[in-house]
């Protein structure tokens, strides 16, 4: 039993089509065929059935699947330690991150880049479930994202700080003299709301449905920048998080006055995998910017 005809298998029953599945791993459909049907034979198993129009996994390959996950995961991880020992000179360090947090990450991207100018740095932008797809994948090696508001127990969570969820508005509108504001007073407006998925959204619906109050949205995008460049025209307004306009002086951030409106930002790992020394050096300069520092210190400031 080779390591390359475990991957031939997990990939196949990835995509249960052996066509597919070849393509994605530069090979012919024949050679992934012939060494499939090797590696069964070596079981004394077969691990898929077979007919003219698809394939599908047997009982012995449903069984076999976790357990040729984790060899391949297991040998990745044997060989980034060995990657680890050049001292983070070289290699790829993977990071996802949600849009309302983007703007946390870029004083620590340039610092990392500065401090070790031989490690590719690939950010990924897409909500918390998306993520958690590709953490779990080993697609990336850590998620910076609100924690989740739904157990994870496959997720360890490193508290970075507090937010809540406030009603954001430019500093020339009507309401931006409030402090606070209660969800109720907000039934009669019309609102741009993030679209559901996103982790500011899933909060709110639990809001709105803890307070039994509906709001009206004229608009709904997945896309905060764009969000908040409508907000900006002293028009609109919209509900995100404290965080996404944190430093930003042409906007106030008024923060919903109810129950249970914290939102914990936090890195996010695979709980009991190994984790670069790359990761662990970018986690140390996050922990130490003002990015993160000043919004553990006040998550309403907006200086």
């Amino acid at each position: 039993m080779e390591l390359r005809q475990l991957k031939y298998f997990v990939k196949s029953a990835e995509y249960l089509n052996f066509s597919v599945a070849a393509k994605h791993l530069y090979i012919t459909q024949s050679t992934l065929s012939q060494q499939i049907k090797q590696l069964e034979f070596e079981l004394g198993f077969e691990l898929f059935l077979r007919n003219s129009r698809h394939i599908s996994l047997t009982e012995a390959g449903e069984e076999f699947l976790p357990f040729a996950r984790k060899t391949i995961l297991d040998a990745e991880d044997g060989v980034q330690r060995l990657y680890d020992l050049q001292h983070v000179k070289t290699g790829t360090l993977k990071i996802g991150v949600t849009y309302s947090l983007s703007t946390v990450l870029t004083e620590g991207i340039m610092h990392f880049m500065k401090s070790f100018p031989g490690i590719k740095l690939e950010i990924v932008y897409k909500t918390v479930d998306e993520l958690l797809e590709l953490l779990r994948e080993r697609k990336v090696d850590f998620v910076l994202s609100y924690k989740p508001l739904c157990k994870a127990p496959d997720i360890d969570s490193m508290h970075l700080f507090n937010s809540a969820l406030a009603l954001v508005v430019s500093k020339e509108h009507p309401m931006a003299e409030r402090s606070k504001i209660k969800l109720q007073e907000l039934e009669e407006t019309p609102l741009l709301l993030p679209s559901k998925g996103l982790q500011a959204r899933t909060m709110l619906d639990m809001l709105m449905e803890m307070t039994g109050v509906e709001l009206m949205s004229s608009l709904e995008l997945n896309e905060t920048n764009i969000l908040l460049q409508m907000v900006a025209s002293g028009h609109h307004a919209t509900i995100l998080s404290v965080s996404a306009v944190f430093e930003k002086p042409r906007f106030k951030a008024i923060p919903l006055d109810e129950p249970g409106n914290v939102l914990e930002a936090s890195l996010l790992c695979l709980a009991g995998a190994y984790q670069k020394t790359a990761a662990k050096e970018f986690i140390k300069i996050l922990l130490d910017t003002n990015a993160v520092k000043r919004r553990a210190m006040n998550m309403f400031e907006q200086e």
